[in-house]
């Protein structure tokens, strides 16, 4: 891993299920992420994208191959180091917000510098706030709040505490397309301004277009790589793979 590799993977395989009834997920797949780099994952259904991404952010754990976030190799740690890794070193943003609906859009932003007993910088706070335009939102529960204003919630709480890496898994697909471009603006900003690794699961070529590259996933494997993406090239590729499922 060079100094500008912030995730890797190397021959990641993932395995559910024994003998005649084992699935295979991962067959092996290897990547690297860089800073500064928005990369999207994309495969028709059953690809295992999200088990790729899952097991490189430490929610899931890899039956072969490593995964390693700014050089530490998450299967050499246990699970109170690696809890403290995925708090610290990786910003999480789910399809479904996954805000704590009892506290208040600031509580739920700070919600991974309480856990591990520390408090917020408030310049950078500030900033990341600003961006994701909440200033007036602040003290609002997620109930009071709109699908794009709960998302945009979620993507403040990924960047507070300055992480290695933000996971997006279909950030917008919750969101109409106009709270959909936003949070894809906002994805896109956190890598080319603030030097941020994202890397998004998404079946959406519009939002693949966002993206300074795209990896494409079949039956478990790492079939293709696009750079500069644009919707079109991405929806011509995906047609290959799945001409049923994109219309």
């Amino acid at each position: 891993m060079n100094e500008q590799t912030v995730a890797e993977a190397q021959q990641l395989g993932k395995v559910y299920g024994d003998g005649s009834a084992a699935v295979v997920a991962l067959a092996g797949v290897s990547a690297g992420f860089r800073r500064g780099e928005f990369t999207a994952i994309m495969g028709p259904s059953g690809s295992g994208k999200s088990t790729f991404v899952h097991c490189l952010a430490g929610l899931d754990q890899p039956t072969t191959g490593t995964a390693s976030i700014a050089g530490t190799d998450l299967g050499s740690l246990d699970d109170e180091k690696l809890t403290r890794v995925r708090r610290e070193k990786i910003g999480f943003v789910f399809q479904s917000f996954n805000l704590l609906p009892t506290l208040s859009a600031w509580e739920n932003i700070i919600l991974p510098l309480s856990l591990s007993g520390r408090k917020p910088d408030r310049a950078w706070a500030d900033r990341v706030i600003t961006a994701m335009g909440l200033g007036d939102r602040l003290e609002h529960r997620p109930a009071q709040l709109s699908g794009g204003q709960q998302q945009r919630v979620a993507c403040a709480r990924a960047l507070i505490t300055r992480p290695e890496l933000i996971v997006a898994d279909e950030p917008t697909g919750n969101l109409d397309s106009r709270s959909g471009a936003q949070i894809l603006g906002l994805l896109r900003r956190c890598a080319r301004e603030w030097q941020q690794t994202v890397l998004m699961v998404t079946h959406d070529p519009i939002a693949a277009g966002y993206a300074d590259r795209v990896l494409f996933l079949a039956d478990g494997r790492l079939v293709d790589e696009m750079h500069q993406p644009t919707p079109a090239l991405v929806l011509d590729r995906m047609r290959r793979f799945e001409p049923q499922a994109v219309r």
